[in-house]
């Protein structure tokens, strides 16, 4: 699987156009960064050490992703359960569904982007650092299992170009992670 990167179709106009020098990079980027995300998940067969190097290796290569991370579901519970991330420590381990953007994803099971986090009614503050944050959800087949969310220092930090990489990072680790469903049980618990 390659990744699909961004179309052009859904701008104001609603017609293509060429892609500007910013987004040629940033497609550039995320392409070169999809193939290393493929080469953790070829080498490294542990799913809590894959996911861990997944986070890092982002984090390592996209400015201003601050904190990368990874929350499991427990349906029967409604909870989220934190999986690996990378970043500052956080007390937020066991998230109810419907409380934060986190807990907004798991029942929706849409992307949500939040330019301000200090504009969202349902934020719960990780870090006084974080400015803007984007949750997207992962499904295996119909079923929402998890979800990844990246914090960043900065306002405005994400848009289209991270939830389409993002979409597709996610899709690449259900895909090539053997057992992620024996993790995620065990993580719920």
């Amino acid at each position: 699987m390659a990744w699909a990167g961004k179309t052009n179709c859904n701008r104001a106009k609603k017609s293509f156009e060429p892609l500007n020098k910013f987004e040629v990079l940033s497609f550039m980027n995320h392409q070169a960064l999809f193939q290393k995300i493929a080469s953790v998940l070829a080498k490294e067969k542990e799913v809590s050490l894959a996911l861990h190097q997944c986070c890092a290796t982002i984090a390592e290569n996209l400015k201003a992703y601050d904190w990368v991370g990874f929350y499991f579901m427990n349906h029967v519970t409604q909870k989220l359960h934190l999986g690996p991330y990378v970043g500052d420590p956080t007390d937020h381990t066991v998230i109810d569904f419907g409380k934060g953007i986190c807990g907004q994803v798991a029942l929706s099971g849409e992307t949500y982007l939040a330019a301000d986090v200090n504009a969202e009614s349902n934020y719960i503050a990780c870090s006084i650092n974080v400015r803007s944050e984007i949750v997207v959800p992962m499904f295996k087949g119909d079923q929402l299992i998890g979800q990844i969310d990246i914090d960043s220092h900065q306002v405005d930090r994400f848009g289209q170009e991270d939830e389409a990489f993002l979409k597709e990072v996610n899709q690449l680790i259900v895909e090539q992670l053997d057992g992620i469903e024996d993790y995620i049980q065990t993580l719920v618990k």
